[in-house]
């Protein structure tokens, strides 16, 4: 099996990180994965954990929630938008727009002029 090499204890590895040995050359000194070495360097205090969180420079600089007064229809030169809720694939719900073409509305206004084009239908 292969890494079967254990890692020194904190003092040896607290003077390989004093004399700049990277995580890297450690786990490859002691034949072992990158990832165990971090994760000893961890438990023992001497590798900062990064936080998963977004950085203070970053935090506000994400896209905005959307409003939820830009509901209604607008109206496009090739199709008709709704905005209308939506039911999200885990509970809650999304505004997203339904787009139908604009081809719809002539038929519509057709049918109005014509009753008998829809047979009878839309009169």
């Amino acid at each position: 099996m292969p890494f079967k090499r254990k890692l020194p204890d904190r003092a040896t590895l607290a003077a390989h990180c004093d004399d700049g040995m990277t995580p890297a050359k450690i786990a490859e000194r002691y034949d072992c994965r990158l990832d165990s070495v971090r994760h000893q360097l961890q438990t023992y205090g001497l590798l900062a954990v990064k936080p998963k969180s977004i950085p203070i420079e970053m935090a506000g600089k994400g896209p905005a929630p959307q409003d939820r007064s830009k509901r209604g229809i607008f109206l496009h030169a090739d199709r008709v938008t709704i905005m209308r809720d939506t039911a999200c694939e885990f509970g809650g719900l999304a505004i997203r727009p339904l787009s139908l073409p604009r081809i719809s509305m002539h038929i519509a206004q057709l049918a109005k002029k014509h009753p008998s084009l829809m047979g009878g239908q839309n009169a």
